[in-house]
């Protein structure tokens, strides 16, 4: 059964995406949440490397990963996260970057 784990990285983005999405500017550093759908629960950060590089990503920085606990996505702290969730589940993967500058 396919879990969904999210690792936690900074990175700068280098416009170099392999997917149509809503990027930030390029050349700026930011933290970000990768949202991954694996068939285990173990952290694989190869694979979040290859999949933040494909979003355009490098200098890339892991500081954490965790399973997503599903039931948090019913808390008012975490509904906002349900759609990156979905997303995961059914394309692979799901990013979220936050919009201001990461402190180097």
């Amino acid at each position: 059964m396919s879990v969904v784990v999210v690792y936690g990285f900074s990175g700068q983005y280098s416009g170099s995406s392999e997917y149509e999405w809503s990027h930030p500017h390029l050349g700026v550093t930011h933290k970000c949440m990768l949202f991954l759908r694996q068939e285990a629960d173990l952290d694989a950060y190869p694979d979040a490397q290859a999949e933040c590089e494909r979003y355009g990503f490098s200098d890339i920085q892991f500081y954490g990963c965790d399973k997503l606990q599903i039931e948090m996505l019913n808390t008012d702290a975490y509904s906002g996260f349900s759609d990156f969730y979905e997303e995961a589940l059914s394309s692979g993967s799901a990013l979220l970057y936050y919009p201001n500058k990461a402190t180097q």
